[in-house]
């Protein structure tokens, strides 16, 4: 077989792997939020999930009365601090798996990993 062949052999077979691998990974997670609900921590304080809008508020007052580079900085730090509670108060469960189905999907995803990585770094 020749290297050119090679490489499309390791990269589709391993993506192929690496795909499987993860649609049986994402059947197996649940996924649940707790942002509009209780809250969440912050610098080991409770925070209530409300008090994020707060600084967008505040950020659209001064934009719209006097728009300038600080309104606009505290405009993106308001909205990356909402996004990142959000990502926060995400929570991934995994259901109960048998060892062996464990084994079988982290096979399928880091083998193919490692056989994308194998054709990329052919010579």
């Amino acid at each position: 077989m020749s290297r050119k062949n090679d490489f499309y052999l390791f990269f589709w077979g391993g993506l192929i792997m690496m795909v499987v691998g993860l649609f049986f990974l994402s059947q197996k997670v649940t996924v649940t939020s707790t942002f509009w609900g209780s809250g969440f921590r912050m610098m080991g304080m409770n925070v209530n999930s409300g008090l994020v809008i707060v600084p967008l508020i505040f950020s659209l007052i001064w934009l719209f009365i006097k728009p300038n580079l600080g309104s606009k900085i505290a405009m993106v730090l308001s909205v990356i601090f909402i996004i990142a509670s959000l990502i926060q108060s995400t929570r991934l469960y995994i259901q109960y798996l048998s060892l062996f189905d464990w084994v079988v999907m982290l096979v399928l995803i880091f083998g193919g990993m490692a056989f994308i990585a194998k054709s990329l770094l052919m010579k």
